[in-house]
């Protein structure tokens, strides 16, 4: 059963990212899949992209990752409130598979490594991944291995 039905510009040609971030989250039904596998508990509501003058329909998937604090005390900010430096605290992020970070202005999706590299096997459109900077104890021990070079990772 579709949930919701949302009209799409009138277009020559609409392009069907895998992921579109903006005004709501919606995944492809490929990569719903695949997050799905990763976070079988994310909930997940369908949505009917509907081309009403070419009736074309793509089916994506809304869903809503959970907010989670946790930002380090490394992180660096500007003077407005946006973010300079983002550094993840690991011990916090440990149990989320895809997430949203809580308490900053900006909208970061952020997933772990190994869902990061499901994703990247795969020929995804409209998705870009980014690392991020973390701390804890695999950042400490990562680091340590480099410092006594002088240099860092």
């Amino acid at each position: 059963m579709i949930d919701r039905q949302i009209p799409v510009l009138d277009k020559r040609e609409n392009d069907y990212n895998d992921f579109i971030e903006k005004s709501i989250p919606l995944l492809s039904d490929s990569f719903k899949q695949l997050v799905g596998k990763y976070e079988p508990r994310l909930p997940f509501k369908s949505v009917v992209l509907m081309d009403l003058l070419k009736l074309n329909k793509v089916l994506y998937w809304l869903t809503i990752p959970p907010k989670v604090g946790c930002f380090s005390v490394q992180t660096e900010f500007h003077l407005d409130g946006t973010l300079k430096n983002l550094v993840i605290n690991e011990a916090l992020a440990a149990p989320y598979t895809i997430f949203k970070i809580d308490v900053i202005k900006e909208v970061y999706v952020i997933v772990n490594s190994e869902l990061a590299e499901s994703i990247m096997r795969r020929a995804f459109r409209g998705i870009r991944l980014l690392k991020v900077q973390t701390e804890g104890k695999w950042w400490k021990s990562f680091a340590g291995r480099y410092s006594k070079k002088g240099s860092s990772p």
